[in-house]
């Protein structure tokens, strides 16, 4: 059997769903599990090491349509073989496949994409999940809206497979120097569910610590009005890279994740790691993946969102701390590799059903 991997990922910029993918191709490395990625032929962006990997490049472009119509074109006279999709679409042309759906948020609230966005994913992720052998997901509140959005699913076809922090990158660290002003971190893209305008109206008032956003606009997002505005106690900051929020995380304050909906939802494990006392939404999928290790506030309540950083910017030493200690032993929850094992587990017995099914 060979384990084939959509590599399309690999000519996009870093995001969420795209760290996802690497992380888990890299873990699969470590745990000396073969594999190809099946790549376009467009240019593999900066960022990724891809020097472990054995790479095959087919076919020209890097869009949907590379991924709908060019991809399945490799698999031709191909047998014993199984495509995982990593990072939210496969093919629907291709049968012997495990994808992943990270979110189903574009359901949940169109508003908050493009029609473009909406109505593409909408009419292609039935139709790939139907086609799929299984389909991986990110928490037990992402399987909930699978299964909510997708009756026809039944539970053994889906299986949680949790992220994890990128390990030796984000870690609290003692030399990372003293910042140059206090300042509350976010980080996150910019778009309407991840709920920037009610954490801008819940700062104002707040002084002495400015409100630092790192993350970019995404034209998959409907724009939002407002979010630009010049205010000397907000500064965004545009995209990252690791070393840079490595510093950021263990510089803040405190970190503050005020979305209204996530898959998973990373950002609040990466500052746990570093030590970095986390303030979120109380929506499930948070407390599902920060447990009893962040403070939560009410997402819809700017108020309360304001109450909730003025407490912690006054909180003693004593109770950060504490913070940082259930924050650490939080993220022993998560792990690539661990995560990668289930995978392969799955791809095996996903594997034996589709042998069996073709030898009926």
């Amino acid at each position: 059997m060979m384990l084939y991997i959509n590599g399309r990922f690999l000519t996009q910029p870093m995001t969420g769903v795209e760290r996802y993918a690497y992380s888990i191709c890299m873990a699969l490395t470590e745990l000396h599990q073969p594999f190809v990625l099946v790549c376009p032929m467009a240019p593999i962006l900066e960022g990724y090491d891809v020097s472990g990997f054995t790479i095959v490049r087919f076919g020209p472009g890097n869009s949907h349509f590379w991924e709908q119509c060019v991809f399945p074109w490799f698999f031709v006279g191909k047998k014993d073989y199984m495509v995982l999709s990593l990072t939210g679409l496969g093919s629907i042309l291709i049968r012997n496949k495990i994808m992943t759906i990270h979110d189903l948020s574009f359901l949940r609230d169109p508003s908050w994409f493009s029609r473009r966005y909406y109505w593409f994913y909408r009419i292609m992720t039935p139709l790939a999940v139907r086609t799929s052998r299984h389909i991986l997901t990110v928490s037990e509140f992402s399987k909930g809206e699978i299964r909510h959005f997708y009756p026809f699913l039944s539970e053994d076809r889906i299986s949680v497979v949790y992220n994890a922090i990128k390990e030796n990158v984000f870690e609290s660290r003692e030399d990372v120097p003293a910042p140059s002003e206090r300042f509350v971190l976010t980080v996150s893209s910019i778009d309407p569910r991840k709920n920037f305008k009610r954490l801008l109206e819940a700062y104002k008032g707040i002084e002495g610590v400015k409100l630092y956003i790192v993350g970019n606009y995404n034209p998959i997002f409907q724009k939002q009005e407002g979010l630009s505005d010049q205010r000397p106690d907000v500064r965004f900051l545009g995209r990252a890279t690791d070393q840079e929020l490595l510093r950021l995380y263990n510089q803040a304050e405190c970190f503050v994740f005020p979305s209204l909906y996530e898959g998973f939802g990373l950002p609040p494990v990466e500052a746990m790691a570093c030590g970095c006392p986390v303030l979120a939404s109380d929506i499930p999928v948070l407390r599902e993946v920060c447990a009893d290790a962040a403070t939560y506030f009410n997402p819809l309540d700017t108020d309360d969102i304001r109450k909730t950083i003025i407490q912690q910017l006054s909180a003693d030493d004593s109770a950060i701390n504490a913070q940082r200690e259930r924050g650490f032993r939080n993220i022993g929850r998560f792990s690539w590799k661990r995560s990668a094992s289930v995978i392969m587990k799955i791809v095996e017995r996903s594997l034996i059903i589709s042998r069996h099914r073709h030898n009926k």
